[in-house]
């Protein structure tokens, strides 16, 4: 399998991601925002944020500042039937975007195997931050699970899902931040901040 157009990817298949969420994926959700320090203060952009996986877990932590932004109409149509209260985008995180907003977090969970250009990626990330902001990648698989994962389902790629520990150095210091974290055990935790 390989997808040549996200957008109509995830139009198409929307449903298929609104499953219940696991206890062992709650459980990563809940260590991710202990890992982020996340206060009820901060203001997030949770860039592939599909059906709103994570924004129950911000709402809980008393989070009042939330934009969740994804290339799929549908998928957001699906978050807000069942968040109807949480403000949303859609727009494509891998071309240059403009948002008017900045953050203290931009965070991308589940979602960084289906962005192209990494490089814009981190650009967009830097551009919609607040000074010393921060930008996470968050996986629920390690890289390992999920190249096992791909290759069960056939999933094809022109790079690695999880980009590797030099690629993320070389990205972070290319557009000006600083490499934090990164954890590859029970999941995958990628952190940087903005310099």
């Amino acid at each position: 399998m390989e997808i040549k157009d996200p957008k109509t990817y995830f139009n198409e298949t929307y449903h298929s991601w609104q499953k219940e969420l696991t206890a062992e994926k709650r459980k990563i959700i809940s260590q991710t925002l202990t890992l982020l320090k996340v206060h009820p203060t901060d203001t997030v952009l949770d860039v592939g944020c599909g059906t709103g996986v994570l924004y129950d877990a911000f709402i809980n932590l008393g989070l009042s500042q939330y934009l969740g932004l994804d290339i799929s109409e549908n998928m957001l149509s699906s978050f807000s039937a069942v968040f109807p209260d949480a403000k949303t985008y859609c727009g494509n995180f891998d071309k240059q975007i403009i948002l008017n907003q900045s953050f203290d977090l931009c965070i991308i969970f589940n979602s960084i195997p289906h962005f192209e250009d990494l490089d814009t990626v981190f650009k967009n990330a830097y551009n919609h931050l607040n000074a010393k902001g921060k930008f996470a990648i968050v996986h629920a698989r390690t890289r390992q699970g999920l190249k096992e994962h791909h290759r069960k389902i056939n999933y094809k790629m022109s790079r690695e899902a999880i980009p590797s520990n030099d690629t993320l150095a070389l990205l972070c210091e290319k557009n000006h931040f600083a490499l934090h974290t990164i954890l590859d055990q029970d999941f995958f935790f990628f952190l940087c901040e903005k310099k």
